[in-house]
């Protein structure tokens, strides 16, 4: 794409840069919801970080016995 002349600026950038920013804010309001939703419900951080790190764990292990599997 061509460069914009010195002194000329663009519009169509900058118009597109405004608006992944303020999709990226609602973006980020909406995740503070869903936060405060878990939170209400009684969720902590550190127990879904637990069980987030639990299903990693199992996706390994699952992988190991597959690839296991596929071997035989």
């Amino acid at each position: 794409r061509p460069s914009p002349k010195s002194g000329q600026t663009d519009g169509t950038s900058e118009e597109s840069l405004h608006l992944d920013i303020q999709k990226l804010k609602e973006k980020r309001d909406m995740l503070d919801e869903e936060i405060s939703q878990f939170i209400s419900e009684g969720y902590s951080v550190d127990e879904l970080e637990d069980h987030i790190t639990q299903l990693h764990e199992y996706n390994d292990i699952k992988d190991v016995g597959q690839m296991l599997m596929g071997k035989l």
